[in-house]
């Protein structure tokens, strides 16, 4: 008999923020086949990527819906920025399990593995359920958010005891109606070493990115700072003049200087408060437009005749008369 096996890959995708999905967006790219990818592993063939199918399809991209489900729970905190957001698995078994099955069978197997986890996990908590079929064995990407009790927490879900559970309950639920084996406890199949390797190796790339960033972005910081002390120990380190009328014409260009950032500082305020008051009206003016639309737009459908009568009334008052004979009077005497 042959073994079914899950995979659990990854559970240290990080940073529940927009500006941080390094860790996200790399696995959605593989998983996806997103149109720019370049595999990295050579069991890959694009050549028959559009035999790959979806058991759960993403609702937009993977960030879109992690933040949508994670914006309906009722947290009482806010979501640390090193929360775990997507938890991954790999469901499959060896290659002649899916030699001997014909591609109906094959999509209910994996169809049925996907049920388990929606039933186990919530249907709402799946990000996406991929299988690919342009791969040597065929297998099931399944991403889901670590939701339990209402919270956000791998953790708490997913421990090494609760992982050796869902490994022998799937296989009671689901392996074993397909007359497979329990895969063996603390070891891989084989037929999912490439695939793991491949799931590891992209988000080492991604966490490596992420470090180059964040060294590039504290370079920066440390010269920018390293430059301001410069200057200040320049201006520390020059002389104090002394003469009397040296040291009284030094102050006076201080005092001078130092008004005229005043001033500018003081400019900038009336600036930002002018602007933002005016931002405020636009944004006040925006919602009584749409306000009054929303009215006409009730009348007419309430009313079409008598909005169309009003209409025709109002424009008839407004166009100027018209003179038949082509000349004005404007002596108002008629005649010659």
């Amino acid at each position: 008999m042959e073994e079914t096996t899950i995979s659990y890959l990854i559970c240290t995708l990080k940073k529940y923020n927009n500006k941080k999905r390094d860790n996200v967006t790399p696995i959605e790219k593989e998983n996806e086949r997103d149109e720019n990818y370049s595999p990295d592993n050579p069991q890959i063939d694009l050549s028959r990527t559009h035999n790959n199918y979806h058991t759960v399809y993403p609702q937009g991209s993977y960030m879109e819906y992690i933040n949508e489900r994670i914006s309906t729970l009722p947290l009482k905190r806010k979501v640390r920025s090193d929360a775990v957001l997507m938890c991954s698995f790999i469901i499959g078994s060896d290659g002649n399990f899916f030699i001997g099955l014909t591609p109906w069978e094959r999509q209910r197997f994996f169809e049925d593995a996907t049920e388990y986890f929606a039933e186990r996990f919530g249907r709402e908590n799946i990000i996406s359920a991929v299988v690919h079929a342009d791969e040597t064995t065929p297998h099931l990407h399944l991403n889901l958010i670590p939701i339990v009790g209402n919270k956000l927490s791998a953790k708490q879900l997913f421990t090494r005891a609760s992982l050796r559970e869902l490994q022998t309950d799937f296989h009671e639920k689901v392996g074993k109606c397909w007359g497979l084996e329990r895969g063996k406890e603390g070891s891989q199949a084989k037929h999912i070493d490439t695939a793991e390797f491949k799931a590891k190796t992209i988000i080492d790339r991604a966490e490596k990115r992420a470090e180059e960033t964040e060294k590039q972005a504290k370079t920066k910081v440390e010269e920018y700072l390293s430059g301001i002390e410069s200057s200040i120990e320049a201006e520390r380190s020059k002389p104090i003049p002394k003469r009397k009328k040296a040291v009284e014409a030094e102050i006076e260009s201080l005092r001078v200087e130092n008004a005229a950032y005043k001033e500018h500082i003081a400019i900038k305020n009336r600036d930002t408060d002018y602007l933002f008051e005016q931002l405020q009206k636009a944004e006040r003016q925006g919602k009584a437009n749409d306000t009054a639309f929303k009215m006409v737009t009730d009348m007419m459908s309430a009313y079409p005749d008598e909005f169309d009568a009003l209409l025709k009334k109002s424009r008839a008052k407004k166009s100027p008369p018209t003179s038949f004979n082509g000349n004005r009077n404007t002596s108002g005497k008629g005649g010659k």
